[in-house]
């Protein structure tokens, strides 16, 4: 979100030419093997983003497995195959080599960013990653120690991130998104080792993943380098993604409450399930992005200058359509840090009124305007360092947008129309589908003792 007025009519001043080309400039190929390689040169540095991304994630776990991706996760990360993590800095003479990896609900990617000249080696140790893991019975256990203390930092003790995992699980039914992504602590104790290599055997494969390369390199070395050290790896098997998915209709969940006597403040959620809208119905997805840059923008009555200025309702104030983040259907959503426990009513009310008002009026030409060039600056700015346009690019492909859909967005949204706005929240954001969550203060209650046995 922009609320910066100065720079964004600087950036806004460029627009019209940045628009007349597309987004990201890339080159794709793909091995025999299945594996996609998508390249984004960036010449300004001699320096590469190097993503791998694996299309699996929490949410392809089943019932009573819960944490295996983020398990998997730490176990591939915490050594390289054909070298300890020590060897790998080692070799590329650094220690400021920037190496990581991260575990969401539909994929998993490991990062590295290297000087270009230590490509090559990267290339050939990332392969190492892809042709198998030699799993260790030892550092299994000893992983386990480190999830379990992570859950524990991280969620339990963390209202807020304790608030939203027990406000998920009541969401969703039915759909794997209503298990947290570290996993259960009862599954997580329960994972053996076979639980991770049988995972890995299924998941982790060329024909299930994809690498993203953007920075400085040469594309022909590239492509020599890719089929010279993953040409020969085996396809694996035929992956299929068999979730249960949400059903459409569904009984009205009452309001969510958590009370939390560590909570530091109170949080109000206000959320609207969505269907699946990013193939038969894109231009709707793009409706509520452009709404959503509206409610929570520095525009004349927004809900953000509305409950934090006029009405002084709430300290904060954002709203969020999750429109590249998740694979399968989510939500609009809707949140506010209250003065007070008491205040939430009037935020509610006054949330479903301006609804109905934009629904009615519509938005005027001049905050649609804006809201799309705040979506469009701030794309261009994200898309500016080479991580993150991998990241971008990733979790947009991942969640099952397509190159061509992300390079076209800009095209997409001047469609969109005041009209098209009305209709979505006439649709999809009423005042009978929202599930209202609230993580409150209890003082009465001492705050729990977390122990691990």
């Amino acid at each position: 979100m922009m609320k910066m007025v100065a720079w964004s009519f600087l950036v806004l001043f460029y627009t019209h030419v940045l628009s007349a080309e597309p987004l990201i400039n890339y080159e794709t190929f793909t091995l025999k093997n299945g594996l996609q390689f998508i390249l984004m040169p960036n010449k300004r540095a001699p320096i590469v983003s190097y993503t791998t991304w694996f299309k699996v994630g929490s949410a392809d776990e089943v019932p009573g497995k819960t944490g295996l991706a983020h398990y998997l996760e730490h176990l591939m990360e915490s050594a390289l195959p054909e070298v300890q993590m020590g060897q790998f800095l080692e070799d590329f003479n650094t220690s400021q080599t920037h190496t990581n990896a991260f575990t969401s609900a539909d994929y998993t990617y490991y990062y590295k960013m290297v000087t270009t000249d230590h490509l090559e080696l990267l290339m050939r140790y990332e392969a190492g990653r892809m042709r198998g893991v030699a799993f260790n019975k030892d550092r299994f256990e000893t992983e386990k120690n480190v999830i379990l203390e992570e859950r524990l930092m991280r969620i339990e003790n963390e209202p807020l991130a304790l608030f939203n995992e027990k406000f998920n699980h009541q969401f969703f039914t039915v759909h794997p998104y209503k298990n947290p992504i570290l996993g259960w602590e009862k599954d997580i104790y329960a994972l053996t080792f076979e639980d991770i290599k049988a995972f890995h055997k299924q998941w982790y494969h060329p024909n299930n993943a994809f690498i993203i390369i953007s920075g400085d390199f040469d594309l022909q070395k590239v492509h020599l380098w890719a089929e010279k050290y993953y040409g020969d790896i085996s396809s694996g098997p035929k992956v299929e993604r068999n979730r249960p998915q949400e059903p459409l209709k569904k009984s009205k969940i009452d309001p969510i409450i958590i009370d939390h006597p560590r909570a530091a403040e109170f949080y109000f959620h206000q959320i609207y399930p969505l269907p699946n809208l990013k193939k038969d119905k894109y231009h709707e997805l793009l409706a509520l992005l452009l709404l959503s840059e509206f409610l929570d923008g520095d525009f004349e009555g927004s809900l953000y200058e509305i409950l934090l200025h006029k009405e002084k309702l709430a300290t904060s104030f954002a709203s969020e359509c999750l429109f590249y983040n998740f694979l399968d259907p989510w939500s609009f959503a809707i949140y506010a840090t209250p003065l007070s426990n008491q205040k939430t009513t009037k935020i509610e009310t006054i949330i479903n009124e301006r609804l109905n008002q934009i629904a009615k009026e519509g938005m005027r030409p001049e905050d649609l305007n804006r809201a799309r060039q705040y979506v469009y600056n701030s794309l261009i700015m994200g898309l500016d360092d080479i991580y993150g346009k991998a990241v971008f690019v990733g979790t947009a492909l991942s969640s099952g947008l397509t190159l061509s859909q992300i390079n076209s967005l800009p095209q997409a949204l001047e469609k969109i129309t005041s009209a098209d706005i009305q209709e979505v929240i006439k649709k999809y954001l009423t005042e009978d589908k929202a599930v209202i969550g609230i993580l409150k203060k209890n003082a009465s209650q001492p705050s729990p003792e977390l122990k691990r046995p």
